[in-house]
């Protein structure tokens, strides 16, 4: 007997919207070194991943400084999933526009990490410095070890490259460190690898962080100062100090001050924060034009492009980056978002012709974090 097919009476088809563009990811971190393994990570292999100290273990051998560095990084409590160790070529008279070359050969060679640390072979050098404007016009993060002893005098602005560079970069930081055979650096950059926004409850501050393994400093409260450039109860300022990291103990308990950037007042997490939601929102809008024959030119399309704001800025307030403020008509927290989402006729007609939307914009209230406090007590008879 024939069978007469569904379709007679119902037609039925399912799509998949799975037009979505790669999501970037900001959990790794890259030990730059002029060290190398033929074959493995040198010239021609300018980088390799690491799961494990174990897989490093079996490309470099213990005495080595990228070893070293990989050694702090997968030494933190919660460890890394993954580093990768690359390689620049010094010819033993490299200056800053060489490194810089060398920069962009791995770049063109392995741009997927966020995290930029530099192993003892680089620390201090000549050409160092070019390294800050070079990732400064890059989506990444610097953080690089110091042992110049100059960033512990106020007065000296120009020999370590603390002193030198503070205030003209937001994407770089300086580790200062009185032990040549640690690395504060990549050990804080392994932590931060491990708080990924995606997840609830993740946003951090780099201040007040442990780093296992690592030794305080031994250096007093001026020279604290100098370093970081934090006064108590006022901030940091260039005037004060070199905007430097730093370890040290205070209550028999070590941790890193002060989470900065190069720039005062600028920290660590808030630049992952940032580069984080331009990621996501990137990617969100992008998905919506993949994903739908059209956005059309009217007010339901701005609406649905004001949908990949809305999912970042969910996402945001999920892993805690967007402050809670109490509504005054109901009493309970709410996120201290607004997003204003144009008309289509906010713009001339040209523009309409041109199908270039108008801006929506988005306003929210960065959570932060509290680095100092004040308590005052008064005890009445």
């Amino acid at each position: 007997m024939a069978v007469i097919p569904y379709s007679r009476v119902v037609d039925v088809t399912l799509s998949r919207n799975d037009a979505y563009p790669s999501r970037r990811g900001f959990g790794t971190q890259l030990i730059i070194t002029t060290e190398s393994v033929t074959g493995k990570v040198d010239a021609t292999h300018r980088t390799k991943l690491y799961g494990s100290i174990e897989e490093v273990g079996e490309d470099w051998a213990t005495t080595t400084s990228a070893y070293k560095a990989a050694l702090s990084a997968f030494s933190q409590k919660r460890r890394p999933r993954q580093i990768k160790i690359g390689h620049v070529v010094d010819d033993e008279t490299m200056i800053d526009t060489e490194l810089q070359a060398q920069l962009d050969l791995l770049y063109a060679a392995d741009s997927d990490w966020y995290f930029l640390t530099i192993a003892a072979d680089l620390r201090d050098v000549a050409a160092l410095p070019g390294l800050l404007p070079w990732v400064q016009a890059k989506p990444k993060l610097a953080i690089l070890d110091s042992n110049d002893v100059d960033t512990e005098n106020p007065a000296n602005t120009t020999q370590s490259i603390a002193s030198a560079n503070k205030g003209n970069f937001d994407r770089a930081a300086i580790f200062y460190h009185t032990d040549a055979a640690a690395y504060p650096a990549a050990s804080l950059a392994a932590y931060m690898q491990t708080r990924d926004f995606d997840e609830a409850n993740s946003a951090y501050t780099a201040k007040f962080k442990e780093l296992p393994g690592i030794p305080a400093v031994n250096i007093g409260s001026a020279a604290l100062t100098a370093v970081t450039g934090f006064t108590p109860g006022v901030g940091q300022s260039e005037a004060a100090g070199h905007m430097a990291n730093t370890y040290i103990d205070i209550g028999s308990r070590n941790f890193v001050v002060e989470g900065s950037t190069l720039t005062a007042n600028v920290f660590l997490d808030e630049i992952h924060a940032t580069d984080w939601i331009i990621a996501r929102t990137e990617e969100e809008a992008l998905g919506i034009f993949l994903n739908n024959p059209r956005i059309r030119f009217d007010d339901s399309g701005m609406q649905m492009l004001a949908g990949a704001v809305r999912t970042v800025m969910q996402q945001a307030t999920r892993a805690g980056l967007v402050a809670l403020d109490v509504d005054d008509a109901t009493g309970a927290y709410e996120a201290a978002v607004q997003i204003t989402v144009p008309s289509a006729f906010d713009v001339p007609e040209s523009q309409r012709k041109a199908r270039i939307s108008p801006p929506i914009e988005c306003r929210f209230r960065a959570a932060g974090a509290v680095h100092y406090t004040v308590v005052r007590y008064q005890m009445a008879y």
